[in-house]
């Protein structure tokens, strides 16, 4: 990512026009792309001329240090699907670059737009790998720890420590402060039956935001809990998938939030997995079980976690209402309620998460 930004900035050096907008579309393809498939999503996304071209290949021989013209690859079957795969942000040498560029701007902003539901195999990959992306940052918290800084409280023991070098006059005070870390993630994911056009694409988004965590946890649930931290583990979004439906028996099953909530506070609210940390469910809360079960858990959840995230894949639609008895229930006691349908959404939703 570093060497493309250095070709823009090469780019714009030579007088090259180069926009903000075919930059950021530059980014989303170096996200996956090795550099001779980099050269061609640049050549089909910077440069709009074709007087401008020896400018790119200076600028590409420049940071990547890459003798030549790559080869172009392979032009895609004739049967293409919807959205461009990552393989084919690319231009044949003869194709003029201009309207490949706002061709793949256009299909990207309409993949990010469109519902994971409406969404085939092949364009919920892509979004597994664009979600990749994703940075989810919860806000900060002071720590019980100390640690040395310029200014904040005093420092007792290094104050005397350091008087002892200049006669016991404490000339060189000493401060400290208490140490600040992020909190922690707890992703809490329906796959039931209801679910079953949203679980896919959920699950990959839970695999993208606990890559950005080492101590966060997942769990997913239908009809009972499963911790699904290790299956999501693999670097693979798609294999991820596969090994987090594998461990899951209850997948496509029946719906019972209030007894998997239950269950997940009794065996970890008192640990690190659920206290202070931010909590984002997953889930269309079509509960077919208890709903004071269910009120009574989402209340003992709010207690124990900094903040209640609740996303729901229904309330992309314009007149949702969430008067379904299960979600009616865990209401009160959610902090931020946000849909969770398409990748734009969940984008929206890390910046919240950020700010919270």
């Amino acid at each position: 990512m570093r060497e493309a930004l250095e070709v823009v900035r090469r780019l714009r050096d030579a007088g090259v026009p180069v926009g903000t907008g075919r930059v950021i579309t530059l980014a989303h393809a170096a996200q996956a792309l090795p550099p001779d498939d980099l050269y061609w999503a640049a050549r089909a996304t910077l440069v709009s001329r074709r007087e401008d071209i020896p400018a790119l290949d200076r600028a590409f021989r420049d940071a990547f240090g890459v003798e030549g013209t790559p080869t172009p690859p392979p032009q895609p079957v004739a049967d293409r699907p919807s959205v461009l795969a990552p393989s084919e942000l690319s231009l044949s040498a003869g194709d003029p670059p201009g309207d490949d560029a706002d061709n793949l701007a256009s299909r990207t902003e309409a993949l990010r737009r469109k519902d994971f539901a409406a969404c085939s195999d092949d364009e919920l990959a892509l979004l597994g790998r664009l979600m990749q992306r994703l940075r989810l940052r919860p806000p900060e918290r002071r720590t019980r720890r100390r640690s040395a800084a310029p200014s904040g409280d005093p420092d007792l023991r290094r104050t005397l420590r350091r008087a002892m070098r200049t006669g016991g006059e404490p000339l060189d005070r000493a401060w400290r402060r208490r140490r600040v870390r992020r909190r922690r993630l707890l992703l809490v994911l329906d796959v039931s039956g209801s679910m079953s056009t949203y679980s896919r694409a959920l699950a990959m988004f839970a695999h993208a935001a606990l890559r950005a965590g080492p101590d966060w946890e997942a769990f997913a649930f239908g009809t009972r809990l499963t911790r699904v931290t290790r299956a999501l583990a693999d670097a693979d979004p798609d294999a991820a998938f596969r090994a987090a439906s594998a461990e899951v028996t209850d997948w496509d099953g029946g719906t019972r939030i209030g007894e998997s909530l239950r269950t997940l506070l009794d065996e970890h609210g008192s640990g690190r997995a659920v206290r202070g940390t931010v909590c984002v469910i997953l889930s269309d809360g079509l509960d077919v079980g208890d709903p004071a079960l269910l009120r009574a858990q989402m209340e003992r959840l709010a207690r124990l976690a900094h903040r209640v995230v609740w996303l729901n894949p229904l309330k992309g639609a314009a007149h949702y209402e969430p008067l379904a008895r299960g979600m009616a229930a865990a209401l009160p006691s959610i902090d931020v309620f946000r849909p969770g349908h398409n990748l734009q959404s969940l984008e929206e939703v890390a910046d919240v998460i950020a700010r919270l």
